[in-house]
C-alpha cells in the first residue's frame, strides 16, 4: 500500500490545483502591492486609475478567470473562458507590438516576443479538442509541429530574460518587487498551460483513432501469435502425455500377460509332475504285484 501511495503522489509543480491556487495568491499580492505603492508615492487619482488600467487590468481579469475555474460553473464553461483568455492575450500581443514602434528597446523587444509566443502557445493549447479546432482545421497548422515542452521552455527562457532586463533598468525597490512578482506569475501561468497541454496529449494517446487502429491490430496479431504458440505447446504436451499413458498401459498389460503366462506354465508343470508321479507309482505297484504272483 505504501508503494502505491508513493506512485500516486504528484509533485506540487505537476498539480494543476496547486498551480492555480498559487496564481490566484500571486495575482492578489501584485494587485494589492501595486496599489499600495501607488498610494505611498503620493500619485494623483488619475495616475492611480491609469496604473490600474495599464498594469492591473490584465491581472484583475486573470484573477476572475482563475477564481471562476474553482467553481462548478467555471469548470462547466471552461472552453468559453479559454476563448475569453485567448482574446485577452491577443490584445496584449497587439499592444506589445505597438509599444515597439513607440519606444524601441531591448525590454520592449523581449516583451513583444514573449507575448507573441505566449499567445500562440495559448491558442494552440486551449483550442485543441474544441469545435473551433475542428471547423478551421487547425490541426494542419505549422505551429502544431512544435511540441509542448518546446513552448514551455521558450516562454520560460523569455520570461527570465525579460526579468533580468527589467531588473537592470529598474532603480526603485517598488519596481524590483513588482518585476519579481510579475516573473513568478508568468512562470506559474506558463506551467499551467504546460500541464493542460500534457493532459490533452495523454487524452489523445488514449482516444486518437488514427494511431489506435494500428496499435489495436498489432496487439491483436501479437495476441493471436501468442495464443497459437500456447495452443501448439498445449497440444504437443497433451500428445506426449497421451503417448506416455498409452505406453504405461501397454506396459501394464504386458506385465499382466507375463504373469499369467508364468502362472499357466507353473500350473502345467505341476500337472505334468503329478502325471509323471502317478505313472511311476502305478508302474511300481504293477512290478510289485508281479513279483508277488511269482
Amino acid at each position: 500500500m505504501e508503494i502505491e501511495k508513493q506512485k500516486t503522489q504528484v509533485e506540487w509543480y505537476d498539480n494543476p490545483n496547486i498551480i492555480t491556487d498559487l496564481i490566484i495568491i500571486f495575482i492578489a499580492i501584485i494587485i494589492i502591492l501595486s496599489q499600495s505603492f501607488a498610494i505611498n508615492n503620493n500619485l494623483s487619482t488619475g495616475e492611480i486609475l491609469r496604473s490600474i488600467i495599464n498594469h492591473n487590468s490584465l491581472y484583475l481579469i486573470m484573477l476572475v478567470y482563475f477564481v471562476a475555474l474553482k467553481t462548478k460553473i467555471g469548470k462547466r464553461y471552461f472552453d468559453f473562458l479559454n476563448v475569453f483568455l485567448i482574446l485577452l492575450y491577443f490584445i496584449n500581443a497587439i499592444t506589445s507590438i505597438l509599444t515597439i514602434f513607440q519606444s524601441f528597446s531591448l525590454e520592449t523587444l523581449v516583451g513583444c516576443v514573449l507575448h507573441l509566443v505566449l499567445f500562440v502557445y495559448l491558442f494552440h493549447t486551449m483550442f485543441r479538442r474544441t469545435r473551433v479546432w475542428k471547423e478551421f482545421h487547425l490541426d494542419k497548422s505549422p505551429f502544431n509541429e512544435i511540441k509542448n515542452d518546446a513552448y514551455f521552455s521558450t516562454v520560460f527562457i523569455l520570461t527570465v530574460l525579460l526579468c533580468a532586463v527589467d531588473l537592470i533598468a529598474t532603480t526603485t525597490l517598488d519596481g524590483t518587487i513588482l518585476t519579481c512578482l510579475d516573473t513568478v506569475f508568468l512562470l506559474l501561468f506558463d506551467r499551467y498551460i504546460f500541464l493542460y497541454g500534457c493532459f490533452l496529449d495523454n487524452k489523445e494517446k488514449k482516444i486518437n483513432p488514427t494511431t489506435s487502429l494500428e496499435e489495436v491490430k498489432e496487439v491483436v496479431m501479437n495476441a493471436k501469435e501468442k495464443i497459437e504458440e500456447v495452443v501448439d505447446n498445449v497440444s504437443d504436451s497433451a500428445s506426449d502425455l497421451v503417448e506416455q499413458i498409452q505406453d504405461k498401459i501397454e506396459d501394464t498389460f504386458d506385465v499382466k500377460d507375463d504373469v499369467n503366462n508364468k502362472e499357466k506354465s507353473k500350473k502345467q508343470t505341476k500337472k505334468e509332475t503329478k502325471k509323471t508321479s502317478k505313472s511311476t507309482s502305478k508302474k511300481s505297484t504293477k512290478k510289485n504285484n508281479r513279483k508277488e504272483d511269482k
